[in-house]
């Protein structure tokens, strides 16, 4: 049971299931094999049969909770927010008529992150970090065309990285940081970007210097579903089934936010990929 204990403080239920094999089929055994973080306990003597589709039940749910917040992803993603397109397209008109040039570029852009938006790669467990920072970098430019010197954008990105992570994880907090910190001041201010190379893993960092997250919204950010757009909720609950890793978010009322994450080994381990 100790051992149960240690494995389920760091893996969740549906992540690394555990069967328990028990001597004998008291009630208490069964209830403390629960208590421990046992998914399912069998007790003496085993059947191979039952032993097999014990197992094969647990496999399957394990790959069916990872199936289910992977299409939740791509749904949520795919549902394009009227207010970002009707903007980009106004920007990209207002800036056709100063600068063709310019809103040719943003075109490019926009049609970028629409392809993105509808990429069947949102299915996938991971996609490359340079596939991830084009989303980012897409986004950006198009908030920037749209809002001038209000937004300014710093890159910290480690040469050589080619680590890989959950698809539509960081330009979700960039645009959070964007949509709900800095452009809720009238003065604009800066999203900044940290990708760095952490051991054998890598740190992802979104900060911002924007208005804050207030203390009582701050305590249970992280279980709001957003609407319109993959939220911190199914961010943290697809690093946590993937990694055991947890969402860090940080803020200050008035001085800004950093929300950030840590991928081990700059991916999944091989017996993640099913």
């Amino acid at each position: 049971m100790a051992l149960a204990r240690k494995i389920r403080a760091r893996y969740e239920l549906s992540r690394l299931p555990i069967l328990i094999l028990s001597e004998g089929r008291l009630p208490e055994d069964a209830a403390a094999a629960f208590r421990a973080g046992a998914n399912d306990i069998m007790a003496k003597p085993y059947d191979a049969e039952e032993l097999k589709a014990r197992v094969g039940t647990l496999l399957a749910l394990r790959r069916s909770v990872r199936g289910l917040v992977r299409t939740e992803t791509a749904f949520l993603q795919a549902q394009i927010k009227p207010h970002f397109l009707f903007n980009a397209l106004n920007t990209i008109m207002t800036v056709c008529r100063m600068d063709p040039s310019q809103a040719e570029a943003l075109l490019l852009e926009l049609s970028r992150y629409l392809r993105a938006s509808f990429d069947f790669d949102n299915l996938k467990q991971q996609v490359s970090l340079g596939k991830e920072l084009e989303l980012v970098r897409s986004y950006l430019a198009i908030e920037q065309a749209r809002f001038g010197d209000r937004l300014h954008v710093v890159y910290e990105i480690d040469a050589g990285l080619s680590s890989a992570l959950p698809p539509l994880t960081i330009q979700p907090l960039v645009e959070n940081a964007v949509r709900h910190g800095v452009m809720k001041k009238p003065e604009g201010g800066t999203v900044r970007i940290s990708v760095k190379r952490d051991g054998d893993g890598c740190e992802v960092t979104v900060a911002d210097d924007g208005v804050g997250i207030p203390a009582h919204a701050l305590a249970t950010i992280g279980e709001r579903r957003e609407t319109g757009g993959v939220g911190l909720a199914n961010i943290g609950q697809r690093l946590k089934l993937l990694y055991s890793a947890d969402l860090h978010v940080e803020s200050w009322p008035g001085e800004g936010s950093r929300v950030g994450f840590r991928i081990p080994g700059g991916g999944l381990d091989e017996s993640d990929t099913d």
